[in-house]
């Protein structure tokens, strides 16, 4: 498993192979491979598989935007699909379309090689405080501890 330039694990977006390709406070991009296991029965990328890498560009875009590197979670998301992504490649773009104290509203875009717009999405998202992020590395460490049997 790698870690990107952040230092941010994200097992299940690494998994799919999905890597971060720039991010700024005006944007994030990402990109994806084809892979035969990534795609749905009739050849294409599975409509999951988008939808992750775009929940994944825009919270990247959320972390550029506040210039954190952690702490993001989804709360709503709608996805449209144009069409099959069939191609070799897909890129995604995600901006922050309105940011409040807590909350940030994004946009994001897969795209193929080509350019042509596969899924188009919106998203809210919810930035975790300080003691948030502290209650949850509280708790990843204490289940990480071993256990008595």
């Amino acid at each position: 498993m790698t870690t990107n330039p952040y230092g941010i694990k994200i097992p299940f977006t690494e998994h799919l192979g999905v890597q971060l390709l720039e991010m700024t406070r005006e944007h994030a991009r990402v990109s994806l491979a084809r892979r035969p296991e990534l795609l749905n029965s009739w050849g294409a990328t599975h409509g999951g598989v988008l939808m992750t890498m775009l929940d994944l560009v825009m919270s990247w875009a959320v972390r550029g935007h506040y210039g954190i590197a952690g702490g993001v979670l989804t709360v709503d998301m709608s996805v449209g699909f144009m069409k099959a992504a069939t191609g070799e490649r897909i890129l995604a773009e995600g901006r922050v379309l309105h940011s409040g104290k807590s909350t940030a509203f994004c946009e994001g875009e897969a795209r193929d090689e080509q350019g042509a717009l596969i899924a188009k999405a919106i998203g809210t998202f919810k930035l975790l405080a300080d003691k948030d992020r502290k209650k949850e590395g509280a708790a990843r460490a204490a289940e990480e501890l071993p256990r008595r049997v």
